[in-house]
């Protein structure tokens, strides 16, 4: 696991130090940017263990049990309740980053029924195979799907 030095900064710089950071992650502005600034950050552990807290986070405001969230995610239940301690005792800025995935998923569902009423609609047209049509979509949001 990383540690820190020993050596203590003072508040000043460790407070632009972490400004710096702050600023880094905001003026990420793409995927493809976030996911690269992120791979050449943090250590592949490093990686999975912030993605599993952010997980766990997600799966408990979503209501999952600790034996589910244990089971889909690998995690020891003591890891699963340090999260949940932070979500009851702060945890603001993991609710508002999982308050906003859900709104995308959110949207992302509301325009999927409007896809498929418009296909809906269409299959009543002569000389297409509607029914492949919807078999690739339903394929592709298959695909696409997130694993919770």
């Amino acid at each position: 696991m990383s540690q820190v030095s020993r050596r203590i900064v003072n508040k000043k710089a460790q407070d632009k130090i972490f400004e710096l950071f702050i600023l880094s992650l905001v003026l990420s502005d793409s995927k493809e940017t976030t996911t690269l600034f992120i791979r050449d950050l943090f250590s592949p552990t490093e990686r999975i263990m912030l993605s599993k807290r952010i997980s766990i986070a997600y799966m408990l405001i979503q209501g999952y049990d600790y034996d589910s969230i244990s089971e889909v995610l690998k995690v020891s239940r003591t890891t699963i309740g340090k999260v949940s301690l932070w979500l009851k005792e702060k945890g603001d800025g993991f609710r508002q980053i999982i308050d906003k995935i859900k709104r995308k998923e959110k949207v992302k569902h509301i325009l999927n029924e409007i896809e498929d009423s418009f296909l809906d609609i269409l299959s009543t047209s002569k000389g297409q195979n509607w029914s492949r049509a919807k078999k690739q979509l339903w394929l592709n949001r298959i695909k696409n799907k997130q694993p919770f």
